[in-house]
């Protein structure tokens, strides 16, 4: 694998891998690894830089911060675990007159949506993976698959980055269960108390100081149900409660719970109940 000298970087070789190979010629369209690298002894600190793309960092060694738009300075040390997302600010390195060793891949494509929805994700935070020669090895091995420049190859890394990802997942997921009280029926009643509203999600997630995605992320582990979908589904079932119980014709319901499309609420209505509103009215 190839190394270059970037004393900006580091006093020791670095390997930077850009992709080598056509996004036409890959079969796994929907992720595509871009640029992937190991920073031994990285000494460079970086201010207030955006990325384009979603980022997965991994320390094995040595110590610095991590600050996201501007927020709380967080420490890393050997084993942290961050995520740059894209669009937001970044500043992180090693402290002045240290170093650390880094792991990083960054990616992006049709499926990162998906991720980020099932909690595969999880930017702003720097979590405590432990210093592990396990994942230090799966990103060894993405590393070379990237840098022969063979399809199948970078096919198999982009296949391996999602594998990789479900690890960290379950790392940060024993980061919150440990770290924080089960916050999932307060977020619950949240929830059902915006029924007859429009939901503040980033609201609801500040004041329980987690991001977006772990919100998500809770969710969809305790519903089985995209964060969207619940809320829908919640609706619909309050939708379910009025029709059998008032005289509200199903326009004054869409409109009560902040449906201004009448006929997208009857859809919605149907897909999660069944059957539309008007049949459930008058055959239950």
């Amino acid at each position: 694998m190839s190394e270059v000298m970037d004393y900006m970087i580091s006093p020791y070789p670095v390997r930077i891998i850009d992709p080598k190979v056509e996004s036409s010629r890959l079969r796994l369209k929907a992720i595509r690894i871009g640029q992937a690298g190991h920073l031994p002894g990285r000494i460079w600190f970086r201010s207030n830089v955006v990325f384009e793309h979603w980022a997965l960092v991994y320390i094995i060694s040595g110590n610095g911060t991590y600050m996201e738009n501007g927020g709380r300075v967080q420490q890393v040390r050997a084993g942290s675990l961050f995520f740059f997302r894209p669009g937001c600010s970044y500043s992180f390195g090693p402290a002045p007159g240290g170093n650390w060793d880094e792991y990083y891949i960054n990616f992006n494509g049709t499926r990162v949506a998906e991720w980020v929805e099932s909690g595969l994700l999880e930017g702003g935070t720097v979590f405590d993976a432990h210093a592990s020669q396990e994942l230090a090895s799966v990103f060894e091995q993405v590393l070379a698959l990237m840098e022969g420049g063979v399809p199948a190859d970078a096919d198999r890394a982009a296949a391996m980055l999602e594998g990789l990802l479900l690890e960290c997942s379950l790392i940060t997921e024993d980061h919150y269960r440990t770290r924080q009280p089960d916050i999932l029926p307060l977020i619950r009643e949240e929830l059902n108390a915006c029924i007859y509203g429009t939901p503040d999600l980033s609201g609801i997630a500040a004041k329980y100081h987690i991001s977006m995605s772990t919100l998500r992320r809770l969710v969809r582990r305790s519903s089985g149900y995209p964060l969207h979908e619940y809320i829908h589904r919640l609706k619909m079932a309050e939708a379910k409660h009025l029709l059998l119980n008032t005289s509200l014709q199903v326009k004054a319901i869409a409109g009560m719970l902040h449906y201004a499309d009448n006929f997208y609420f009857s859809r919605l209505f149907k897909k999660y109940m069944g059957v539309s509103p008007l049949i459930c009215r008058n055959s239950l």
